[in-house]
């Protein structure tokens, strides 16, 4: 399966280190440069629907995470044109598991129908599974969804979907990748997780996302953001528990099943 790194220019060691991972694990990956918060103009916040966040009481989203955003989009562009048909995605802050190269290959061959599987989870919330993978791993959901976007695997329709049903940044893109309801994607997780978050101290998105909340806080208060939270979390809830009802009967998605004839 083709792999992509998103790795910005100036991040020299996060690269050597992916470099290290991939090639200790006899893979092959394309490194994509991501968007330099440095490059920015007042255009490049056209692209972020900051109002409809305001409204449901969310932090603005920093700088360093619209550009992880627009630098996920630059690489499903490139699938949605020229393919293939599966892909596999990853952020320069991936540890890699052993068994990472097998799951790939199993998913390569598109066993069941999905839209995207993500390789990492970061809670504990309920597995439920669904599938299982030629190399023991299960494939299901998670109740009711789980973010990070260090790796997944995501089909060429789906890419194709997101970019059309996604043309402003609204949410950051593990959630917006992750939250079935609104994308319309079958979202799927693999157990044990063969991806995972590399804790190191070097993170440009965190940093940002410190200094953006306490503006927020200073600009809108704590009590009116509390309020607006509270009442887009309802909201939520009902939403995402009914679609994932129909996320089990296989209602979702918009990657049809592979043709084995082919």
């Amino acid at each position: 399966m083709k792999s992509f790194v998103i790795n910005l220019k100036r991040a020299v060691e996060r690269r050597r280190r992916m470099e290290e991972r991939f090639a200790a694990l006899g893979l092959e990956a394309a490194f994509h440069p991501a968007v330099d918060i440095q490059n920015f103009t007042q255009e490049t916040y056209t692209k972020v629907d900051r109002e409809t966040r305001r409204h449901l009481g969310l932090w603005p989203q920093a700088d360093a995470e619209i550009a992880c955003w627009m630098s996920h989009r630059q690489i499903m562009r490139e699938i949605a044109e020229n393919g293939p048909e599966t892909v596999a995605i990853f952020e320069d802050d991936a540890g890699l598991s052993a068994e990472l190269p097998a799951v790939l290959d199993a998913l390569e061959r598109r066993p069941f129908a999905f839209d995207v599987v993500k390789l990492n989870r970061r809670s504990s919330r309920t597995f439920i599974p669904c599938e299982r993978l030629e190399t023991g791993h299960r494939v299901g959901r998670v109740r009711y969804h789980d973010y990070g976007s260090e790796g997944y695997v995501i089909t060429r329709e789906a890419a194709r979907h997101f970019l059309e049903n996604t043309p402003l940044m609204m949410r950051e893109i593990d959630q917006a990748l992750s939250r079935f309801w609104e994308n319309g994607l079958n979202v799927f997780y693999v157990d044990p997780p063969v991806v995972s978050h590399d804790e190191q101290d070097d993170s440009q998105i965190e940093r940002d996302r410190r200094r953006a909340r306490a503006e927020h806080k200073r600009a809108d208060g704590v009590l009116n953001v509390a309020w607006k939270r509270a009442i887009s979390a309802v909201v939520r809830e009902a939403q995402r528990r009914a679609a994932f009802r129909r996320l089990l009967r296989g209602e979702i998605g918009v990657t049809p099943p592979a043709d084995k004839n082919a």
